[in-house]
């Protein structure tokens, strides 16, 4: 008798396992794509954009999402905070109203999301983004017809887009850094002394043991993971004036399939402990006191990550052909997610009205 049922056990596995494999197949890596954007009557608008695709940019597949309500609008490429960070499924879901004024590019950098095989975080450099970022604006200067694109940079994205906009100002009509990274000894540093602080008030004994074990930053690349523990307990124990976006927003938005998301993961995890040792020696102040494009910083007044104070510091002393410092009063580090129809009018009122867009 139990021979008799081992082997119908043996034979429903061997008729079955092909469809489950294929389902979960399915689940892993398909079913994903961007919704059309449509009019009134339902319809597509005539002349919109609405993608989700690989791009082959710098000898490399890129995965981003494209859309816009009039691909002929100026293009603005969103450089997402990490490393290994991708912010697809939180503008999807708080910036759909800027797709009525620009062709908007998410790009999920190297190394994370759609473009997880492009990069290589064993042997990556702070440099390499950059390369890929000039490359990605070249592609769609190209691809969309235009003189220049405008781009923006939120955390991380603003260290690589500054030095992308530093470096070619003839791609971009504009650059705006949201939540502006300028010094990561003294911004790390101060985020140190924040979270062991409010630790020991809150009576947190075991962060306040962990971080004194651990030290204040900056840390060597082998004790990069110690930044993701601080950058936690800093994104804790800061102020939070409004409230955060959605994690499962981030992780699952439609464009994504289940193996997209499982590399957001990855690749924050990677990004953020490899990559991000390489900026221990970052100043701005020192490296780019100038840039030769018009400058727009948008920033949380409680931004306790990308420290707001050093960022203001930066923008007096900056030299740019114009530059404007807005403050985001009910932010923290994540401004577009904060105030998103805030940041979508001072974006429509100042960076697009712009004579030189």
């Amino acid at each position: 008798m139990i021979k008799r049922k081992n082997r119908r056990q043996t034979r429903w596995w061997r008729l079955c396992s092909p469809v489950i494999v294929g389902i979960a197949v399915v689940a892993t890596v398909g079913c994903a794509g961007t919704a059309p954007i449509t009019g009134s009557d339902g319809k597509p608008i005539p002349g919109s954009i609405a993608v989700r695709e690989h791009v082959h940019v710098n000898g490399r597949d890129q995965g981003v999402v494209i859309r816009g309500n009039d691909r002929t609008a100026p293009v603005v490429l969103w450089l997402a905070g990490g490393p290994g960070g991708s912010e697809t499924g939180w503008i999807r879901s708080s910036l759909g109203a800027l797709e009525r004024d620009v062709v908007l590019v998410n790009w999920d950098q190297p190394g994370v999301g759609m473009s997880f095989s492009a990069a290589d975080w064993d042997t990556v450099t702070v440099a390499d983004f950059v390369d890929d970022t000039i490359a990605m604006s070249e592609y769609l200067r190209d691809r969309f017809h235009q003189d220049r694109i405008i781009l923006v940079g939120h955390s991380w994205g603003s260290v690589i887009g500054l030095m992308a906009a530093d470096r070619r100002p003839d791609l971009y009509s504009a650059y705006v850094g949201v939540a502006q990274q300028v010094n990561a000894r003294e911004n790390d540093r101060h985020g140190y002394d924040l979270a062991l602080s409010a630790a020991a008030a809150r009576g947190d004994r075991r962060v306040v043991r962990h971080l004194t074990e651990i030290g204040p930053p900056p840390y060597s690349p082998e004790r990069g993971r110690d930044y993701l523990y601080l950058f936690q307990k800093v994104h804790v124990y800061s102020p939070h004036p409004a409230p955060e976006p959605s994690f499962a927003a981030l992780l699952f938005p439609r464009e994504y399939t289940l193996l997209d998301s499982i590399h957001v993961l990855q690749g924050l995890l990677k990004g953020v402990s490899r990559v991000y040792p390489q900026l221990n020696d970052l100043d701005f102040e020192r490296t780019i006191p100038s840039v030769n494009v018009p400058v727009f910083f948008f920033t949380g007044r409680y931004d306790e990550t990308c420290v707001q104070n050093i960022t203001y510091r930066y923008y007096k002393a900056l030299k740019a052909p114009h530059k404007e410092f807005v403050w985001f009063e009910q932010s923290g580090h994540n401004v577009p997610y904060q105030q998103p129809e805030r940041l979508v009018r001072e974006f429509r009122d100042r960076v697009l009205t712009r004579k030189s867009l």
